[in-house]
């Protein structure tokens, strides 16, 4: 399995390293339940409480849970002729392929049963619970939520490998985000630096940082100095950017 997916296979759980306070399994699960939900919203979201609650279970149990509370009994009955029934095709036969491992009977959804049908369709695949995402997307999803509600009287604009920020009477940023691990005093980020180093040389971007996840020893920007760039008016950081509000919001 590949070290930047986080998810599940079944009972077989994919999480990232501990850092910073996420030091225990629990609060990786909120961090990836809390991630994934802003990520693709429109399928499902888990509330604050059930982040808090759930993450003592794996995630194969947590995505049933979730399943089975969207089941609204009023909406999944059996067919009956003379009943005035909104009929969902869609909703139906996700729901039956779900279900009916467990349930002989066939059964019929109305449309207001589309939540449960797509937190289905998401995370049942090949008739087996499974859910991964790149860990880097949910990263590059966090910062861009947070520099734009940050940032609301500016543009911001999501190029899929970059962030820029467009201020008026100010020089613009990029932003590079990577759920990488980052040691201040061995940083092993040629690649970046080189991809902040040619956007430098080829746009008119002169301000670039390397952002990347919070870590107690990684707790302060750290200025890159480039030869070649000496005769350009450049800033390139790294940059420590925190998760933690992710549980502290969710404490208590």
């Amino acid at each position: 399995m590949q070290n930047n997916l986080i998810g599940f296979f079944q009972e077989q759980e994919s999480l990232p390293y501990f850092f910073d306070h996420f030091n225990n399994k629990e609060k990786l699960r909120q961090l990836f339940l809390s991630l994934s939900s802003s990520l693709i919203k429109e399928y499902y979201i888990f509330s604050k409480y059930e982040q808090k609650t759930l993450c003592k279970y794996t995630f194969e149990e947590i995505f049933k849970y979730k399943i089975n509370s969207l089941k609204a009994i009023s909406y999944i009955k059996p067919f009956v002729k003379k009943e005035s029934f909104i009929f969902c095709l869609h909703s139906t036969l996700i729901i039956n392929n779900y279900v009916n491992k467990e349930m002989k009977k066939q059964i019929y959804a109305s449309s207001k049963l589309l939540p449960m049908a797509k937190v289905i369709a998401t995370c049942f695949i090949n008739n087996k619970l499974q859910l991964f995402f790149d860990k880097n997307l949910l990263f590059h999803e966090y910062v861009l939520n947070k520099i734009r509600k940050m940032h609301k009287n500016n543009k911001v604009l999501d190029n899929g490998d970059s962030i820029c920020i467009f201020k008026e009477d100010a020089v613009p940023l990029k932003i590079y985000t990577s759920w990488k691990k980052i040691d201040p005093k061995n940083l092993k980020i040629e690649d970046d630096i080189n991809t902040a180093i040619n956007s430098i040389k080829q746009s008119e971007f002169k301000q670039v940082y390397l952002v990347y996840p919070k870590l107690e020893n990684f707790n302060r920007h750290i200025q890159i100095k480039v030869d070649e760039l000496e005769d350009k008016n450049y800033e390139i950081k790294v940059v420590p950017y925190s998760l933690r509000s992710i549980i502290r919001n969710i404490q208590g």
